[in-house]
């Protein structure tokens, strides 16, 4: 190995050079798209719990993070002090003198220490974390070498002078060397982040040098327990009959029905909860399926590798493998709980033979396992059989950004005709939340029924696209249903009775998307929260994350089935969902909220309605309605039992058709009662707080201003229902 000298000049500049190509260039990308996510963070949003466990818990410079690594629960030391304090002290701009600025960021990690480790007895300082996690946000002040020790070696490799017990300090030295020799970073935060992940491989390069050239094993085996994810067999039922499900579904599961969830229990008590349930089985016997059970649940983490070894009869004999992408889930799967983990696989076609005597050891143990021997060259396999690096989310060709004048001219236009009123703000941020990525464009519109969120949707597909709902085109309008509760509902399925794959109409439509690249394709999912989003979507879900991220369709002949086994995740598709939030539907989970753009719909004007221009009332009539309409949404809005453009406009039908229709003998004053009393009185219903108490007093007093006596009527016997049994319901 040639002589490593980092004391000079021109030694540090050739390691420099030599370790600048192992860095993963990849890394660098992934890394500056991150930190500049940050940078574009206000400081009201960093003092979130999500945008902080994501920091914490951020696995680009050291995978699994403070929480995740250490196994920790975020809770007890991002509290909302913690996390308004931290948040201020990431945006407060730093002093421009050197020894101002080393003062400044030390006292910041010695507040920091203070404040993590006062939330607990903790048995170790976490200095690896808070120096790695500051990286991200001051990267031209630190290097991603934050182990102390590794540090102060290779200042001392450099021949820097100095005390090396201030990490903030010995972090500086060594970007101010590299900068004296090197020169500054590259223009751009990729040249900056590269500089920091440089001490990195040249702390690597010391190492090796040290040992002669070989890698220092101690140290290496201390970094792939912390780096590496673990190898783990999972098997899909005992003969392999739950293969082709779990790999064309985004899943592992189990083949043990009998074995309960062992979420909440330690150990011992799960295995006294197995003994009870197989009556009569010692406990030697119940170990087996419960220690691979908890193993299952409890031991396997996001992002560990599972690998499947098929052995279905009449199936291939291959290697499938992928990486778990969420939480252990017991949950039903056509009529019985299963014991579940999302995972994405990568590769479901990896001969056997590829990995030689090393096979022995996947087919060794039970249906749950840590792969410890030949783990190396498992994994060593794995790598080459897939180009790891195409599932990172680096950059790629994005699509251009349509004008949003011309979009707002189309949308507005045709929202007029269609007797809806959307604000322009609204549709700004509707165009820059789904074009705020370059891969992932999802946005999900909530709020009031009626309110017109399906139809923004389609207006702005047809604006975006240039085109029409059309069977085949780019703009796709689905009804979600309430028993989707897995992605074959969404996706597709292979039929076990005549082994035909079953399409539906998304997965024609994201396959069309695939063939189009630089069309625009946006489907809406309509109501997508009548079942479980991160049930029927989860496939989705983890792909918009992925660049070249992989759906999983099926396990079979992709030629028999016409049907390909996989769809690489396009980025020219747009996704829509609408959502409404009552007693009928399910609540979103924050594995969909963490990917959506999300936009509330509920501030409705009916004076600002534009079909009464248009109206065919006399005028006044039409006045009496604007001002009676007007003046219950002031008197429902703040309990939101309000309506949308939808009910104004079928209110003033109605009333128009009466007075069309000379053959009709009620009155217009009736007429205006009736379509009060069926259009908006049905959605009253609540408990008895005061807001809902001073909704029914104000909407009361709007009826009897007006002599809407039947209407007066229904509402004084809800605020009696109210009285007598603590609610009341329209619908009692």
């Amino acid at each position: 190995m040639p002589s490593i000298d980092l004391k000079t000049d021109d030694g540090l500049r050739a390691a420099c050079a030599l370790a600048s190509h192992r860095i993963d260039r990849a890394q660098i990308g992934e890394l500056a798209v991150f930190v500049q996510e940050i940078r574009d963070t206000s400081e009201s949003d960093r003092a979130t719990e999500d945008f902080q466990v994501r920091v914490w818990s951020d696995t680009r410079l050291w995978p699994g993070g403070l929480i995740k690594r250490r196994g920790l629960s975020p809770k007890p030391f991002l509290t909302k002090g913690f996390r308004t304090w931290f948040a201020a002290q990431t945006v407060e701009i730093l002093p421009e003198n050197g020894e101002e600025r080393l003062n400044r960021l030390s006292n910041l990690l010695d507040e920091l220490l203070r404040r993590i480790t006062a939330t607990e007895d903790w048995k170790w300082e976490p200095w690896v974390e808070m120096l790695r996690t500051l990286a991200l946000f001051f990267p031209e002040d630190f290097t991603a070498l934050a182990t102390r020790d590794w540090l102060v070696t290779l200042a001392r490799s450099m021949d820097m002078p100095g005390n090396h017990r201030r990490p903030v300090a010995v972090n500086q030295r060594i970007l101010k060397r590299l900068r004296d020799v090197l020169g500054p970073p590259s223009d751009g935060l990729e040249g900056t982040v590269e500089r920091m992940l440089l001490p990195c491989e040249l702390d690597r390069l010391i190492r090796r040098h040290q040992e002669g050239g070989r890698p220092n094993r101690r140290r290496e085996e201390e970094e792939e327990e912390e780096h590496s994810p673990r190898l783990w067999v999972v098997r899909a039922g005992k003969h392999g009959e739950d293969e082709d499900y779990v790999l064309s579904q985004g899943m592992a599961m189990l083949g043990f029905r009998d074995e309960p969830s062992p979420e909440q229990d330690t150990y011992t008590a799960y295995l006294d909860r197995v003994v009870k349930v197989h009556d009569g089985w010692s406990k030697r016997k119940a170990s087996s399926p419960a220690s691979q059970v908890w193993a299952f649940a409890r031991k396997i983490e996001e992002d560990d590798i599972v690998i499947l070894p098929q052995k279905k009869s009449g199936g291939p004999k291959h290697i499938a493998w992928g990486t778990v992408d969420g939480d252990y889930e017991h949950r039903q799967v056509d009529g019985q709980h299963r014991h579940t983990r999302p995972v994405t696989w990568i590769r479901k076609d990896v001969p056997r033979s590829d990995f030689g005597e090393a096979v022995k050891s996947l087919d060794a143990g039970g249906t749950v396992f840590s792969v410890q021997k030949h783990a190396e060259q498992i994994q060593s396999v794995l790598d080459k059989s897939c180009d790891r690096t195409s599932f990172l989310p680096n950059k790629f060709d994005p699509l251009s950004v349509p004008s949003f004048g011309d979009i707002w001219t189309q949308v507005s236009t045709a929202a007029d005709t269609q007797g809806v009123l959307f604000n322009r703000r609204l549709i700004e941020t509707l165009h820059l939340g789904l074009w705020a990525g370059e891969q992932r464009h999802f946005a999900v519109l909530s709020g009031l029924s009626g309110s017109g969120k399906t139809q923004i949707a389609r207006l702005y597909a047809s604006a975006l696209t240039g085109a029409e709902r059309d069977a085949g085109g780019p703009v796709s309008i689905i009804s979600v249903h309430p028993g989707w509760h897995d992605p074959g509902s969404l996706l597709g399925y292979l039929n076990p009775i005549n082994h035909r794959y079953e399409r539906t109409v998304f997965l024609n439509f994201l396959l069309n998307a695939v063939k189009a690249p630089s069309q625009p394709h946006v489907v809406i999912l309509d109501e997508m929260n009548l079942s479980h989003p991160e049930q029927y979507f989860a496939p989705i879900l983890s792909a918009m994350e992925i660049q070249k991220g992989e759906i999983p369709l099926h396990g079979g002949n992709a030629e028999e089935l016409g049907v390909p086994t996989s769809v690489t995740y396009p980025a020219n598709l747009f996704i829509i969902g609408t959502v409404n939030m009552d007693e009928t539907t399910m609540g979103i989970s924050d594995k969909v909220l963490d990917r959506a753009f999300t936009l509330e719909f509920w501030d409705i004007d009916p004076d600002r309605w534009p079909g009464w221009d248009r109206c065919a009332l006399e005028p006044a009539e039409q006045s009496k309605v604007r001002a009676i309409l007007t003046e219950l949404t002031e008197a429902l809005s703040p309990a939101r039992r309000h309506f949308g453009w939808r009910v104004i406009k079928e209110v003033v039908g109605f009333l128009e058709g009466r007075s069309r229709d000379s053959g009709i003998e009620l009155s217009a004053e009736a007429a205006l009662d009736q379509v009060i009393y069926a259009k908006v009185l049905p959605k009253l219903r609540g408990s008895d707080t005061g807001r809902f108490r001073d909704c029914l007093d104000a909407t009361k007093r709007v009826l009897d201003t007006h002599g809407l006596t039947r209407c007066a009527e229904k509402v004084e016997a809800l605020k009696e229902d109210l009285d007598a049994t603590g609610s009341c319901s329209f619908w009692r």
